[in-house]
């Protein structure tokens, strides 16, 4: 299951470096998103990036305002907070 994960993972740093994408994982803090790097900094996001979070393989779409208003029903949290994702500006 490691071995498995980390070509997961080393496909979608292959994938963001070929694509100038910046991958990471999404942080929401006080109505405001980032993009945390693994290196721990962290990138203030806003409406001029493009947005895609990683879910079972696939890259999707997402506007700023849906990752800061898409709220889970039962946690009643933001949907998007800790899914690992790619930005560019």
């Amino acid at each position: 299951m490691l071995l498995n994960n980390s070509i997961k993972q080393s496909i979608y740093e292959i994938d963001a470096f070929l694509d100038n994408y910046t991958l990471g994982t999404l942080i929401i803090d006080d109505k405001k998103a980032f993009l945390q790097l693994d290196v721990g900094e962290l990138i203030e996001l806003d409406d001029t990036f493009k947005i895609e979070v990683i879910n079972n393989r696939e890259y999707i779409s997402v506007t700023y305002d849906q990752v800061l208003n898409t709220i889970d029903k039962y946690m009643h949290a933001p949907l998007f907070a800790g899914f690992p994702a790619r930005v560019k500006q």
